[in-house]
């Protein structure tokens, strides 16, 4: 089957002004892979596990990831946050004092000791907190549970920054509106630099408030759900630009288990996340025994990928063409260069997608790099060229003037 495409580019930009953010943070967010929720359910059930195919993440889970991390090079390609999601608190405050109380079985260190270990390996540590009354699955704790920031921002703020916390994921779960800037002006009077990444407001109304925010409903571990969420993410991309940060939820790739079909699946979303300069947070177990046939890491340290997402001009990729299960994404990068990806959203047959490249880019001749095979191709483009795509997978091409 063919694809036909010509369309138009656009640009804009946006910013908080707390130095942050200058291009999208790359780390690790255990919910994907070891989240449990309020009920006690695995986020995602793992076959490579035993049953029921999945744990939560404790201390020792978030010093394997920061070791794996550093053992193979992915914090070398620019992924240095190491984040804890919904799960670090016993559901409740210090009566006293008002401040969290750390879940120390599976923290018996505490938090302020697990940042140091980070801190010491080269990386920088997340928390988890949310704008409500009660974190989403602390709720499992009953009605009195406690633990959301509502009302206690300041107190939080200050203990996450004596804490040397360099990331906070601020949750809604039924949240305060008021909360969320009330928490960034008391992230920012703490003197210490916390990237500060929300779930509620988003688009306009997240501009000036966080460094990143979420554009859509949690993410699971299948095509349609991630596809799904990159197209939502698209209609609020004049909003985001160098210190505020479309996020789409987090990464997956590495979570699709199809023998036949899961490497392509990863580049996919990895691809899609990287051109919409989306923060790129692994949500997979990096320290599972993998097959030789899974390319998981080599997908997520892929360098060139990375740079595109890193791109210092900033500037998310737009969707400009869809036909049938097939997609056509393009947008600008520094020193004039520009970024395609023509998405084949058929799992079961290879797909002939059409583009004329002087409906996108003007007149003009490029020549084009082929990013995850790392070829450059031998022959200039320009106008019209027809790009052969296999299924679920995605051709990516940085175009260089």
């Amino acid at each position: 089957s063919a694809v036909t495409v010509v369309a138009a580019v656009a640009i804009t930009t946006a910013a908080l002004d707390n130095g942050l953010g200058q291009t999208p943070p790359l780390g690790f967010n255990p919910w994907n892979c070891f989240g449990v929720d309020s009920r006690g359910g695995c986020k995602l059930v793992n076959p490579h596990l035993p049953p029921p195919g999945c744990h939560p993440f404790n201390e020792s889970t978030i010093l394997s990831i920061a070791e794996a991390l550093v053992r193979t090079g992915l914090r070398d390609a620019g992924y240095e946050f190491v984040n804890l999601d919904c799960g670090w608190t016993t559901g409740y405050r210090n009566l006293t004092t008002g401040r969290l109380i750390v879940n120390r079985e599976k923290f018996p260190h505490g938090i302020a000791w697990l940042a140091d270990q980070l801190h010491a390996m080269g990386l920088k540590f997340g928390i988890y907190a949310s704008a409500s009354k009660t974190q989403c699955c602390s709720r499992k704790y009953g009605p009195s549970a406690n633990d959301g920031s509502y009302g206690h921002e300041k107190t939080d703020a200050d203990t996450f920054a004596s804490w040397g916390i360099d990331y906070l994921k601020y949750d809604d779960c039924e949240p305060f509106a008021e909360s969320y800037k009330v928490m960034r002006d008391a992230l920012n009077a703490t003197g210490r630099p916390i990237f500060y990444s929300v779930h509620g407001p988003v688009g306009a109304e997240a501009v000036g408030l966080a460094n990143a925010w979420r554009t859509t409903s949690d993410i699971d571990n299948t095509w349609g759900s991630f596809v799904k969420r990159a197209v939502l993410n698209d209609q609020y991309a004049a909003h985001a630009g160098p210190g505020g940060w479309n996020m789409p939820d987090m990464l997956e790739v590495g979570n699709f288990f199809d023998p036949s079909l899961g490497n392509a699946e990863s580049r996919t979303m990895m691809s899609l996340w990287a051109i919409a300069k989306a923060p790129l947070l692994i949500g997979t177990d990096i320290t599972l025994d993998r097959d030789p046939s899974d390319s998981t890491l080599d997908i997520l340290g892929n360098a060139e990928v990375i740079r595109i997402n890193q791109d210092p001009l900033g500037e998310q990729a737009r969707l400009v063409h869809t036909s049938g299960a097939s997609q056509v994404w393009a947008g600008s990068l520094d020193g004039g260069h520009r970024v395609l990806a023509a998405v084949n959203g058929d799992n079961s047959t290879a797909v002939d997608v059409t583009v004329d490249l002087s409906a996108l880019f003007g007149e003009a001749t490029f020549v084009a790099r082929d990013v995850w095979k790392g070829e450059t191709w031998k022959e200039p483009v320009s106008g019209t060229v027809t790009l052969k795509v296999d299924p679920h997978d995605t051709l990516l091409l940085r175009l260089e003037p």
